[in-house]
């Protein structure tokens, strides 16, 4: 007598049940593959957007130009000024190199200031180097979860918190124009990337 071959009904439900297994065992590998990537995408991204943010300041800094402008209240203010302690610690300067593709008659300077505004470092892009109302004022969101956004400045041999250091009530337009310190430091740091201080020498200051 012939003995037949074949799965007995346990034997099948076996079978079932290690391929459910190692299916199982396999789409949880690529679940976390997939979440491993998406979060190194993530990181990336936000390291991109943090060398971004430095570079961005840097080029600012680097193109300081000797222009005093006014404000929407029509107060002078000088080339440089911000403030480590404020409730929004600033950085605000005119700089030049604004991008004028239609080579309109225009000026190639223009104001811009940093501000930590709620965990979002903010660049402000004044329209016009003399504004007249805020709402010649374009923020852009520069870099998100920030935990820490400061400014100091050097003068006289020393790392003050504010700038300009004296009342700017006396100064005329061209003594603004020109003031500036020795050097400007920038804390910038997120929990991802730590803290990174920058420090810009300003050449010669008053």
């Amino acid at each position: 007598m012939k003995r037949a071959f074949g799965f007995s009904l346990i034997e099948a439900l076996i079978a079932i049940a290690v391929t459910a297994l190692v299916a199982a065992i396999a789409l949880n590998s690529l679940s976390n593959a997939i979440s491993i990537k998406e979060g190194q995408e993530i990181q990336d991204e936000r390291l991109a957007n943090f060398q971004r943010a430095v570079n961005r300041i840097t080029m600012d800094l680097e193109l300081l130009a000797d222009r005093a402008v006014r404000n929407e209240y029509g107060d002078l203010q000088p080339q440089i000024m911000g403030d480590k302690s404020a409730d929004e610690s600033f950085l605000s300067l005119t700089r030049q190199g604004k991008r004028n593709p239609a080579n309109l008659p225009r000026t190639e300077m223009e104001r811009v200031t940093y501000r930590l505004k709620e965990g979002d470092l903010i660049r402000e892009q004044w329209l016009m180097l003399d504004i007249a109302s805020t709402d010649q004022i374009v923020e852009r969101v520069l870099l998100a979860d920030v935990t820490k956004f400061e400014v100091e400045f050097y003068h006289d041999e020393q790392w003050i918190d504010s700038w300009p250091s004296s009342d700017i009530a006396n100064y005329n337009r061209n003594d603004l124009a020109t003031l500036k310190p020795k050097a400007v430091k920038v804390t910038l740091a997120t929990d991802d990337h730590g803290e990174l201080i920058q420090i810009y020498p300003l050449g010669d200051a008053q």
